[in-house]
């Protein structure tokens, strides 16, 4: 399995939807009370056209928008052109950055972190419906980082890990402690955490569009894997 595929393979566990079935190789997902993208929309598979049809049946009867994850995009410009042809917008270009964990361990100073799913991590993440829904229902290997300064949660993220790989998910730091480092040290952490559990090499995904994010997340070692994007109609 090629890195790229090992990661997309990685990431529908690692980010769980309530209902997921299969039709004709492509993933249907669906879960209610959550609008996040990713949780309601069709992964097609390597070198998919066909199958449109039985992604639009399923939207549809639960009075859906269909949303495709086009992912790879590099591998899927036939099923995006084709997309594109029936009138779905093009939304959210996304970039799948990947790194070794030992190069983030390498390149930022250890801060002591805690872990761990606590009631105070689910409050500063303040995302209800994805807590109970998705975060809840990981199967996986996980790793809930937090950073306290006065005597509050200042910057938390979340690293899956499962045979190799891990999937760093969930950061941010609350605006009045930005550009101190925390962002940094939780992905330190979590790289160190990561490796603990056999997971040496990390990915994480980021809308093309965040500028600081995505300079923060190359400072610390993380670099271009491959890139996503959505495809929507109602």
């Amino acid at each position: 399995m090629s890195s790229v595929a090992k990661i997309e393979s990685h990431a529908v566990g690692a980010w769980p939807s309530t209902y997921a079935e299969q039709a004709g190789g492509w993933l249907l997902r669906h879960t209610p009370g959550v609008g996040k993208r990713r949780n309601n929309s069709a992964l097609p598979p390597p070198g998919a056209v066909a199958g449109i049809d039985a992604a639009e049946d399923f939207y549809r009867e639960r009075d859906m928008p269909v949303i495709v994850q086009v992912s790879p995009a590099e591998e899927h410009v036939a099923l995006d052109r084709a997309l594109a042809e029936r009138g779905y917008r093009h939304d959210a270009p996304t970039l799948v950055l990947a790194a070794s964990a030992g190069d983030v361990m390498r390149r930022v100073p250890e801060v002591e972190i805690a872990f761990g799913l606590t009631p105070a991590w689910r409050a500063a993440y303040g995302n209800e419906a994805v807590s109970e829904h998705v975060l809840d229902r990981i199967g996986l290997t996980t790793g809930f980082a937090s950073i306290v300064v006065d005597s509050r949660i200042a910057a938390l993220g979340l690293f899956v890990a499962d045979d190799g790989i891990g999937g760093v998910f969930c950061m941010a730091t609350d605006p009045p402690y930005r550009r101190r480092g925390l962002a940094e040290a939780i992905l330190r952490a979590g790289a160190a955490w990561s490796a603990d559990q056999g997971a040496e090499s990390l990915y994480l995904q980021v809308e093309e569009e965040n500028e600081a994010a995505r300079k923060l997340y190359a400072k610390v070692g993380f670099a271009h894997s491959h890139s996503y994007h959505y495809r929507v109609r109602r």
